[in-house]
């Protein structure tokens, strides 16, 4: 069991109703159970994610998936273990800002917060979760993948459904070289262009360990800071003349790479990505147009095999009216696993919740991976980052065969 410190002090529950700071849906999260005929009692669950700042729009789409799972739970009878208590789920907006991390995660407890979630970039990802860790309550990562997060602290607290930098790359690079061998073609060399912070230089530094193993020589990397063009940067891949670029970053830096290869009219035989959010995104597979056409990004993904991942994606789509990208799937799946936590615990207590999830097995999820449980690092032993392909403008699951939506087309 992860649990050596007992709780901090917290307040009591405060119910937010419409209050400064919740982004409940009306009528679904947020309201009185007992006007529906339970007995009371909520469960609370915190939603740490950037809602605004240039990680806003991802962070919205993130919260928006804990607002949904908790919304489906409570339709569905809420909690059976506390005799159908409902979730409410409260959030704030830590602006994608490191510092804010953890006052937010701090703010979530005092207000209630029960278990808490997030955060999208890692360097607020690891402030929030060390914060969750001195007040004992328990933080489930929706989406964050720098391996130090959890493997560089010893947090009885935190757990990662996800697959981590290291296993991104590992799937990654086992994956995207033997689809494009197993259609008759060859890679052999790889181009990295990745985002300069955290996440895109722990997946930079586990593809330079990975990539050779598959006999694959990395021939350039090149870095993007946010905000900057990526002209030279696709000068320099094109002077490399890699069999596949391999990107590794947020939504605008992607975008940016494409305009700048579009313009210099460079085309390399084939597009990668690795833990990349805009490869995943129908709206900017569609602003980046053909370039990207047959692109092969590896992340994480909703399984397109489960009748009920279909119907959370329509729901979805039809209830926010946006996109239902590869983050919007792992932070719905990470919620999957905190309500099954707190159904596993019968209990709304921090303590009993993470002695359940240290423990737990969730095989009831929507990602395209196997059931998850945790190690003694709270990483998910059984992580999985399936790969894509770009077709028709739009991310189909082609590999491994037991999640394949569609076949490779190469």
């Amino acid at each position: 069991m992860r649990k050596t410190t007992s709780q901090s002090d917290r307040r009591s529950f405060i119910k937010y109703v419409g209050a400064a700071g919740t982004l409940g849906l009306a009528g679904c999260v947020g309201q009185d159970p007992s006007e529906d005929g339970g007995d009371g009692s909520s469960v609370v669950i915190g939603s740490n994610h950037p809602l605004s700042g240039s990680l806003g729009g991802t962070g919205t789409r993130m919260d928006n998936a804990v607002q949904l799972a908790a919304m489906m739970k409570n339709e569905n009878g809420g909690i059976e273990s506390l005799d159908g208590a409902e979730l409410e789920v409260i959030s704030e907006d830590n602006q994608g800002n490191q510092e804010l991390g953890g006052e937010v995660t701090d703010s979530l407890i005092d207000d209630g917060a029960d278990v808490i979630t997030g955060c999208f970039s890692s360097p607020v990802t690891n402030a929030a979760t060390r914060a969750a860790e001195r007040a004992g309550v328990p933080f489930v990562i929706s989406v964050s993948v720098d391996d130090a997060i959890l493997q560089d602290n010893d947090l009885q607290y935190a757990y990662r459904p996800q697959p981590p930098a290291s296993q991104m790359a590992v799937d990654h690079a086992e994956l995207m070289p033997q689809v494009i061998r197993n259609a008759g073609q060859e890679v052999q060399t790889a181009g990295l262009y990745y985002i300069n912070i955290d996440f895109g230089q722990s997946v930079r530094d586990s593809l330079r360990e990975e990539l050779p193993n598959q006999d694959i020589e990395i021939v350039e990397e090149v870095s993007i800071d946010f905000g900057e063009t990526a002209d030279t940067a696709a000068t320099q891949l094109a002077d490399a003349d890699p069999d596949v670029v391999i990107a590794t970053t947020y939504e605008a830096e992607t975008v940016e790479l494409v305009r700048a290869m579009d313009n210099q009219n460079y085309a390399p035989p084939f597009i990668a990505g690795c833990a990349n959010e805009a490869l995943n995104d129908v709206g900017a597979l569609e602003e980046m147009g053909e370039t990207v056409e047959g692109a092969l990004p590896t992340n994480f993904a909703l399984n397109p095999t489960l009748d009920r991942a279909s119907e959370v994606r329509e729901r979805y789509e039809s209830e926010f009216d946006e996109s239902f990208d590869a983050n919007v799937a792992m932070t719905y799946a990470a919620t999957e696993v905190i309500i099954a936590g707190i159904e596993e615990a019968g209990s709304s207590d921090p303590e009993d919740i993470n002695d359940a999830l240290s423990e737990i097995e969730v095989s009831d999820h929507i990602a395209a991976m196997p059931p998850i449980s945790f190690d003694e690092n709270g990483e998910n032993e059984n992580a999985l980052a399936p790969l894509f392909q770009v077709q028709d403008l739009d991310d189909r699951v082609v590999f491994p065969e037991e999640y394949a939506e569609t076949e490779i087309d190469l």
